[in-house]
């Protein structure tokens, strides 16, 4: 499982140029699953960012292209209602939907639903599955966030939501 964390909130890159290029020559072919977001797919692929469905299910089919045994493009950095991510594998195409939820608790949200997706395919659950899962937790993680009082700014979403309630749930 490869989750590239190039791009900071800010926009900011992470990783030089050249850093970029070993990951998609050396890192991407070597990885059963890809899980770039939106600005992640487009630097693997020195292309615009996805703004569509149908640009991010190309960029994903782009990117398995490359090596990666099967890729999930994370939507969520999109500007629609609802979060969509998209999942590309040898098998086909399938899609994942979230309400969007307004909130600055986002930090971290795209390694969190990367080691989401780990842990359900340590459990043995099919990838397919292990994507569903980890979306419907990540998604009440997010919500759950908004109770906690960690720190400033962006904050966590609420890992323990399904332990412990927040301070007004």
């Amino acid at each position: 499982m490869l989750d590239p964390v190039m791009i900071a909130a800010s926009g900011d890159p992470l990783l030089r140029d050249d850093a970029v290029a070993t990951l998609r020559e050396l890192l991407l072919p070597r990885a059963m699953l890809l899980t770039p977001n939106l600005p992640e797919a487009a630097r693997l692929l020195d292309e615009p960012q996805a703004v569509t469905r149908a640009d991010m299910e190309r960029q994903a089919h782009a990117l398995r292209a490359l090596g990666a045994g099967a890729v999930l493009v994370k939507g969520g950095h999109g500007t629609e209602a609802d979060s969509a991510d998209v999942l590309v594998t040898a098998a086909g195409t399938e899609w994942f939907t979230a309400p969007r939820h307004a909130t600055q608790n986002t930090h971290g949200t795209g390694c969190t639903l990367s080691s989401a997706i780990a842990a359900g395919l340590a459990k043995g659950l099919a990838l397919p599955q292990a994507v569903a899962e980890a979306k419907v937790w990540l998604t009440a993680a997010i919500v759950a966030a908004d109770g906690l009082a960690i720190g400033g700014g962006h904050g966590p979403v609420h890992h323990f939501h399904a332990l412990w309630p927040a301070a007004d749930d």
